[in-house]
C-alpha cells in the first residue's frame, strides 16, 4: 500500500495563503485606484470652476468698466458743454439697449437734481433709486469728494439695486454726476452664458451674506465645494459671486464599476474557500478511508477467525492472514485458487465440495457448515463455517464472504468436559452421603446420586418426580439446617445452596447426611456426662460430709439448749411466757436454718436432666459459700463478694453453675493451705457488658504449673483429686454457650473467669 507523506501546516496552507494575498492585493489596487482617479477628477473639477469663475469674473469687470468709460465720456461731454440734451438721451438709450442691467441714466448737478436723463419722466418711479437716499448721496458726496466714480452699496427697491457714480468737474469744481443705475437681478441673469448656468449654482450676495439674487428669497448656498469670486471689480468688493457645482463629484460616483469588481473578487475568495473546504473534506474523508482501511486491516490481521471471499464461480478473490496461517499457505498462493482447494483433505473432498456447491447455491444454515481441513504440513483441524452473501455498493451480487473457526480445541474441550462429568458422576455415585438436584420453580428433581436413589425411593415409571420429605418450615435455599425423614424417622443434616444448573435454569443444590447414628452418640456421651457430674457432686458432698455435720449440729444442739429452757421456764409457778415465747421463735429459726441445709445439700447432689430458669448470680453464690462456709472458718480464710447490685438476670441452668462455682472456691481455698493465713482470702466478682457477664473467682495461692494441661480429664494438682472438676467446669460452662479459662493473678494465685451471654436462648444440651 502506497504511503501518503505527511505535509506540515505551513505546506498545506501556502498555496491558498498565496491565492488569497492576491486577491486581497488586487481588491486594494482597485481601491487605491479607484481612490485615486475620484481625486484626480475632484481636482479637475475644481480647476474647471475656478477657471469658469475667474472668466465670469473677467467678463463682468470687463462690462463694467466698459460701461464705466462710456459713462465718463459722457460726463465728460456734460463738463464741457459740449453735449445737448438730446445727444445725453441718444447716448444713454444706445447704453442701456446694449446693457439691459442698466435700467436707467441720468445726470445731476452739484446739489444732487436731476438735469436730464433716459428714460424720461416727469415724476421719479418707486422702482429707482431716489435722489436723496442716504446711500446714493453718501456715494455723489464721497465721489465728488474723491474726485473718481464709486459705486454705491445695493440699494433694495422692487428689485436689488446698485448706482455706478461719475462725477465731472469743471477745472477743479465739482459740476455734478452722471449716475447709471444697475438691476443686480438682471445683471446676474443677463452677464451668465447658459453653460455657466447648466454647470453651476449662482448667487450674488451682499456683505452681509445675504442673497440679493436671484432671489432674496432663497437660502444662501452651502457646503464645502462653494466657490466664491468678488463681483464688479476693485469698485465694488461688498457683492460676491457664489458657484456651487451642479453636478458634484461624490465618494459613489461612478463607484458601481469599483463595487462590481469589488463583488467579484469577494465572490472569487468565498469560491474559494469553499474550494478549501470541499477540498478539505475530501482529504479528511481519503485520509478517513485510509485510517478506515488500515484499521480494517489491522482488525482482520489481529482475528483468530478466518476470513475469505470468493466470486459467484467460487474462485479465492481474498484471505486474512489468520486464515492463510490456518491453512499454512500464503495469501498469495490461496488467492485465484479454484475448487477443489489445496487445503481439503483427499478423504474430505466430496464433504468439502458438497459444503461450497451448497454456498455457491445459496444455501447458508444459520449453524454454518462443520467441515475437516488440512494444514500444509498434512496436519488435520475440524473448523466450523459461515459464510453470507457479498453486495457491493450497488447492490449487486458479487460472491460470498465466509468466516471460519478451528473448533478442534473446543471438540476436544468438549471430550474432556464430558469425561469429567462422568468422573464427576462416579465420584458423587461413591459418596456416602445423599446428593440432589432440584428445579426452583417447579420443584422437579434433576439429579440425584446413587445413595439419593437407594435412600430415598422414587417409582421407577415416572419421567419428573417431586421430592418434598422435610417438614415445610425447614426447606431452604441456602444454609445447613437437620431434620427428621417424615417416612423413616431417621435424621438427616441437610445442606442447600443455590446453584446455576444447565441453560441457566435455577436449582438447589441438596446434601443428606445421615447424622441419627451421631446424634445417638453425642446422647450417650450426654448422659455420661451427666452421671459424671453427679458423681462429682457426691464426691464434693463426701468430702465436705465432716463440715456439713459439724454446720447442721449447730441448729440441732441449739434447738436442743432452747427445748430445755422452754421446759424449765414452763415448770415455774409463774412461767414467763414472754420469755418463753421469744425462745420458741429462736428455735423457729434454727429449725429452718437446718432444714435450709438440707434442702441446699439434696438439691445439689440430686440427679436431675439439665433446665433453663432465669437466674440471679447472688442467688447462685450464696448456696457454694454457705456450704463451704465451715472450710473457710476451719481455714481461717475469707470469700469477699464484689457484686453489682445492678447486675441483671440471665437465663441458665442454677444447679449447674452452683456447682461450678462451688468448685472454683473450692479450688481456690485448697490452694492457699500453704499461704499466710492473713493472705487467705477468695473474691469472687462480677461485670457486665451489653451482652455478655463475665465472673471471676480469684485466690491467693501457688498459682499455674501447668495451664495447658489444666483443663484436660483425670489431671490434677492434688494428690487425692480425680482430675474431673474443672473439665466438667468447662463442659457446664460451654453448655451455657460461654467460655472458661484459666490465668495468673498479678498479686499472686489464680483468676479462673468464665464468661456468659445474656441472651442465649437455646436449649442447655
Amino acid at each position: 500500500m502506497k504511503k501518503w507523506p505527511i505535509l506540515s501546516s505551513w505546506q498545506r496552507n501556502w498555496p491558498w495563503a498565496l491565492a488569497y494575498l492576491a486577491i486581497a492585493s488586487l481588491l486594494t489596487a482597485v481601491l487605491v485606484y479607484a481612490w485615486q482617479d475620484y481625486r484626480n477628477e475632484l481636482f479637475a473639477r475644481e480647476a474647471t470652476m475656478a477657471q469658469d469663475l475667474l472668466w465670469q469674473e473677467q467678463e463682468i469687470r470687463g462690462r463694467l468698466q466698459s460701461n464705466q468709460n462710456i459713462l465718463e465720456n459722457l460726463a465728460y461731454g456734460l463738463a464741457s458743454d459740449s453735449m445737448q440734451q438730446l445727444d445725453f438721451q441718444r447716448r444713454a438709450e444706445a447704453l442701456m439697449k446694449s446693457n439691459p442691467e442698466i435700467v436707467n441714466i441720468e445726470w445731476v448737478n452739484a446739489k444732487g437734481q436731476r438735469g436730464d436723463g433716459f428714460p424720461n419722466f416727469e415724476r421719479r418711479p418707486e422702482s429707482l433709486v431716489a435722489l436723496d437716499d442716504s446711500l446714493l448721496t453718501e456715494v455723489i458726496d464721497g465721489a465728488a469728494t474723491l474726485g473718481y466714480p464709486m459705486v454705491s452699496n445695493v440699494i433694495w427697491r422692487n428689485s436689488p439695486q446698485m448706482v455706478h457714480v461719475v462725477p465731472f468737474f469743471h477745472q477743479t469744481e465739482y459740476q455734478g454726476a452722471v449716475l447709471a443705475v444697475y438691476d443686480l437681478s438682471i445683471l446676474l441673469l443677463q452677464r451668465v452664458p447658459w453653460w455657466m448656468v447648466q454647470r453651476y449654482q449662482l448667487q450674488l450676495i451682499d456683505s452681509n451674506n445675504q442673497v440679493i439674487a436671484p432671489n432674496r428669497y432663497h437660502s444662501r448656498l452651502i457646503g464645502k465645494d462653494i466657490r466664491e469670486v468678488p463681483f464688479g471689480g476693485a469698485s465694488q468688493q461688498s457683492l460676491r459671486l457664489l458657484a456651487k457645482s451642479i453636478d458634484p463629484i461624490t465618494k459613489q460616483s461612478n463607484f458601481w464599476l469599483i463595487g462590481l469588481i469589488t463583488a467579484l473578487l469577494l465572490l472569487l475568495l468565498w469560491s474559494l474557500k469553499m474550494l478549501r473546504l470541499r477540498m478539505r473534506e475530501r482529504q479528511y474523508a481519503e485520509y478517513a478511508l485510509r485510517d478506515e482501511i488500515l484499521f480494517r486491516s489491522a482488525m482482520e490481521n489481529s482475528l483468530v477467525t478466518g476470513l475469505r471471499a470468493m466470486d459467484t464461480d467460487g474462485k479465492l478473490s481474498y484471505v486474512n492472514r489468520a486464515f492463510a496461517n490456518m491453512v499454512g499457505w500464503s495469501e498469495a498462493e490461496l488467492i485465484g485458487a479454484k475448487p477443489p482447494m489445496v487445503f481439503w483433505p483427499p478423504e474430505c473432498l466430496d464433504v468439502c465440495a458438497n459444503a461450497y456447491q451448497a454456498i455457491l447455491r445459496g444455501e447458508c444454515p444459520a449453524n454454518g457448515f462443520e467441515l475437516r481441513f488440512m494444514r500444509n504440513d498434512g496436519e488435520r483441524f475440524d473448523v466450523r463455517l459461515y459464510s453470507s452473501k457479498l453486495i457491493d455498493s450497488h447492490g449487486v451480487h458479487r460472491g460470498w464472504m465466509a468466516s471460519m473457526y478451528d473448533v478442534t480445541e473446543l471438540k476436544q474441550e468438549r471430550e474432556a468436559l464430558a469425561s469429567s462429568r462422568q468422573q464427576l458422576r462416579t465420584v458423587l455415585a461413591g459418596l456416602e452421603v445423599a446428593v440432589s438436584v432440584t428445579d426452583i420453580e417447579t420443584g422437579v428433581l434433576l439429579y440425584r446420586n446413587r445413595l439419593h436413589s437407594k435412600t430415598f425411593a422414587i417409582p421407577k415409571d415416572t419421567e419428573a418426580y417431586c421430592l418434598t420429605r422435610w417438614p415445610v418450615d425447614s426447606a431452604v435455599h441456602d444454609g445447613i439446617f437437620e431434620s427428621v425423614d417424615m417416612h423413616t424417622g431417621r435424621t438427616y443434616q441437610i445442606e442447600q445452596r443455590g446453584v446455576d444448573w444447565v441453560n441457566n435454569r435455577s436449582a438447589i443444590l441438596e446434601i443428606c447426611t445421615d447424622i441419627t447414628a451421631k446424634q445417638q452418640a453425642q446422647e450417650a456421651a450426654r448422659t455420661r456426662n451427666d452421671q459424671l457430674q453427679h458423681t462429682a457432686r457426691l464426691v464434693n458432698m463426701g468430702e465436705l460430709a465432716s463440715s456439713l455435720a459439724h454446720e447442721l449440729n449447730q441448729p440441732l444442739a441449739a434447738i436442743a439448749s432452747y427445748s430445755a429452757a422452754c421446759e424449765t421456764m414452763l415448770y415455774k409457778a409463774d412461767p414467763p411466757l414472754a420469755k418463753v415465747q421469744e425462745t420458741l421463735v429462736k428455735m423457729t429459726a434454727q429449725a429452718r436454718r437446718a432444714g435450709q441445709i438440707i434442702r441446699g445439700i439434696r438439691q445439689f447432689v440430686v440427679k436431675r436432666a439439665p433446665t433453663r430458669e432465669l437466674c440471679i448470680l447472688n442467688d447462685l453464690v450464696s448456696v457454694p459459700v454457705q456450704l463451704l462456709g465451715p472450710m473457710v472458718q476451719k481455714m481461717k480464710a475469707r470469700i469477699v463478694l464484689d457484686i453489682p447490685s445492678d447486675l441483671p438476670s440471665f437465663q441458665g441452668d442454677p444447679v449447674m453453675l452452683e456447682q461450678v462455682l462451688l468448685n472454683l472456691i473450692k479450688n481456690g481455698l485448697e490452694s492457699m493451705s500453704e499461704t499466710p493465713i492473713s493472705e487467705r482470702q477468695i473474691i469472687v466478682s462480677a461485670s457486665f457488658s451489653a451482652d455478655t457477664l463475665k465472673v471471676t473467682v480469684t485466690d491467693r495461692g501457688g498459682g499455674l504449673s501447668d495451664p495447658a494441661q489444666l483443663f484436660q480429664p483425670f489431671y490434677s494438682t492434688k494428690s487425692e483429686g480425680m482430675g474431673m472438676g474443672l473439665n466438667i467446669c468447662r463442659s457446664v460452662i460451654e453448655q451455657h454457650r460461654g467460655h472458661l479459662w484459666a490465668e495468673p493473678n498479678p498479686g499472686g494465685g489464680t483468676r479462673m473467669r468464665f464468661r456468659l451471654p445474656f441472651h442465649a436462648n437455646e436449649e442447655i444440651s
